[in-house]
């Protein structure tokens, strides 16, 4: 009986080894799977992070090359005392002025056409303006009276503004009537949008104002008045008299008769 018993025991320990072995093997392939999902993993992720840095500093490269304007017209005399204009370099910013005497700042937001951020770009560009240091007010002429203009732009740190209120450089003066259409037209755009809104009988003497600008050259782009401009035709509720101010002022402008301050 104990010679069976022993047997018995000698059986079992065979056995137990066994599993033991192939317990042993199979925790070994875990470990070996663990590790080798852990060292993906730690590479997908540094590629990851490797991407996403080269992502960002392509970024801030593009960013540090783009170049954004500014202008600023001030005349306390002036109806209009001040009128402020940032443009980021796809044409997109904001118009902003103030009126009489109040000090309530008129923000309006602007979207370029792509033809003039072109041509600003353009100017900016021949006159070396960032890397020049011209002081481009007339030493013969001064006009204080007529207000002073800052024209500024911007390329990541680099920065330069200038203030005059007369030049005879061709390019500098250009801008200054290209950034001057620019706050014209889109002061007129929220003066007849206002009219139409809240005072529909002021409606014909806003558009009569927007007719002089647009035969002195004063309105940037003609072409972005269209819409407005078409709104009121199609308005059953506005005077006759400013429907048919309208409808003229967009044949006009289809037709090519208001010449802008762009010169190209």
């Amino acid at each position: 009986m104990r010679d069976r018993f022993k047997y018995l025991i000698v059986m079992f320990v065979p056995v137990r080894r066994l599993k033991d072995m192939r317990a042993n093997r199979f925790t070994s392939v875990v470990l070996v799977l663990l590790l080798i999902a852990s060292s993906a993993l730690t590479k997908f992720a540094a590629s990851t992070i490797s991407s996403t840095e080269q992502s960002q500093g392509l970024a801030s490269a593009s960013n540090a090359g783009e170049i954004s304007y500014s202008y600023r017209f001030e005349n306390p005399r002036f109806y209009i005392p001040k009128i402020e204009i940032d443009l980021g370099p796809n044409g997109a910013g904001q118009v902003r002025f103030t009126r009489g005497e109040s000090d309530e700042v008129m923000d309006l937001k602007v979207k370029l056409l792509p033809a003039t951020v072109s041509r600003i770009r353009e100017l900016f560009e021949v006159t070396g303006f960032l890397g020049s240091d011209t002081d481009y007010q007339d030493k013969k002429h001064q006009f204080p009276h007529m207000g002073w203009m800052t024209l500024g732009a911007r390329q990541g740190a680099n920065e330069r503004k200038v203030r005059f209120n007369y030049t005879t450089n061709i390019q500098i003066k250009e801008l200054e009537e290209i950034f001057r259409g620019i706050a014209s037209q889109e002061i007129a755009l929220f003066d007849i949008e206002n009219a139409e809104r809240y005072q529909p009988l002021d409606l014909p003497k806003q558009l009569e104002i927007l007719a002089n600008d647009l035969g002195l050259e004063r309105i940037t782009e003609p072409e972005r008045l269209l819409t407005a401009l078409n709104e009121i035709v199609n308005d059953d509720t506005q005077a006759l008299i400013a429907r048919n101010q309208s409808r003229k002022l967009v044949d006009a402008i289809k037709k090519g008769k208001f010449k802008s301050p762009i010169k190209k």
